[in-house]
């Protein structure tokens, strides 16, 4: 089961919940508030090119550029998520 990474509006810090991807936590585990969002997690992407005797600056330079572009439909999609819920 995947990991969810939540984040309290009334106690500090956050916690880290296993459950399937179509389930939603309904409470704080620390202070039982219905009160918190999901942290959007940042996913790591395995390509399956190999090296090409480049320079290791150049492949990870490529890859902060994927995650870049994954990130920025990430935003996206939880801006239109935000404002259909609103």
């Amino acid at each position: 089961m995947p990991k969810y990474i939540y984040q309290c509006k009334i106690c500090p810090g956050h916690f880290e919940i296993h459950h399937g991807m179509t389930e939603n936590e309904t409470e704080c585990p620390q202070c039982e508030s219905k009160d918190f969002h999901r942290v959007p997690q940042i996913p790591f992407l395995k390509t399956s090119e190999s090296s090409k005797g480049g320079k290791v600056g150049d492949e990870v330079k490529a890859a902060i550029e994927a995650n870049k572009a994954v990130l920025k439909e990430a935003k996206k999609e939880a801006k239109r998520n935000f404002y259909d819920d609103s």
